[in-house]
């Protein structure tokens, strides 16, 4: 083995244990938030449908994102692939079940008390688009794996935002709430690059598109939120 080898091996596990390590962290956001409200939303009158469906999608991509990882870290690349297609699919579900809970979240009076409801939409029509196309450039580019898991990562990072506004207590944060929440956020986000510098000494290009995304995306939602379309749209969709 020489010495280039020697150097590269550890540096790939310590890579598989981290991605592996960031998706039980993201699993338990996941899960430590969504499980603090399931019994009231099974509870009478419970919830629409449309949200028990989209709370499936969510689970099963949450399972999926887990198991990516544990397959490449155990070596099986063959099954990764195989599971990834259905991921692919998955994906692209979470995106319609994600804008079609955001926008019925009105009507069905779901928006957090928290949020302003104009932050509350445009925050997860942003997020959920921003996932969507994070997935998308993953898939694009997963045959180029240094890239695939990282924009893989940053995707589920971005739709951390409704397990953290389950998981934290947003209402004792005031006006605060949205800001302490894209802060923890970000701070999963630059887990990423962090780990590069520590493992690899440099940051991956894959970052700058992924953590990149999130961050505009971030950005945006105040000059969107507070414009008179995005409150005649909240309007409407109350209305429905």
């Amino acid at each position: 083995m020489t010495a280039i080898e020697a150097g590269r091996r550890p540096a790939a596990n310590v890579g598989r244990r981290f991605y592996l390590i960031m998706s039980l962290l993201m699993a338990a956001v996941f899960i430590g938030g969504f499980g603090q409200t399931v019994p009231d939303d099974f509870a009478p009158p419970g919830l629409p449908l449309l949200f028990h469906i989209h709370g499936a999608v969510f689970t099963c991509w949450v399972l999926v994102f887990v198991a990516q990882p544990a397959f490449v870290a155990r070596g099986s690349i063959k099954l990764h692939r195989q599971v990834g297609l259905a991921g692919a699919a998955l994906a692209g579900l979470m995106v319609v079940m994600g804008l079609a809970a955001t926008i019925s979240a009105f009507p069905a009076h779901r928006v957090p008390a928290f949020f302003p409801p104009t932050i509350f939409l445009v925050m997860n029509v942003l997020g959920i688009l921003t996932f969507g196309g994070l997935v998308a450039g993953g898939i694009a580019l997963r045959r180029k794996a240094e890239w695939h898991k990282r924009l893989m990562l940053c995707a589920t990072v971005s739709i951390l935002g409704p397990g953290l506004g389950r998981l934290l207590p947003m209402g004792s944060f005031g006006a605060a709430a949205p800001a302490v929440m894209f802060a923890v956020i970000l701070a999963f986000a630059l887990a990423g690059p962090v780990a590069d510098l520590i493992v690899r000494k440099r940051v991956h290009p894959a970052y700058a598109w992924g953590v990149g995304a999130i961050v505009l995306s971030t950005v945006l939602i105040p000059p969107l939120a507070f414009t008179p379309q995005a409150a005649a749209l909240v309007s409407l969709l109350r209305g429905l």
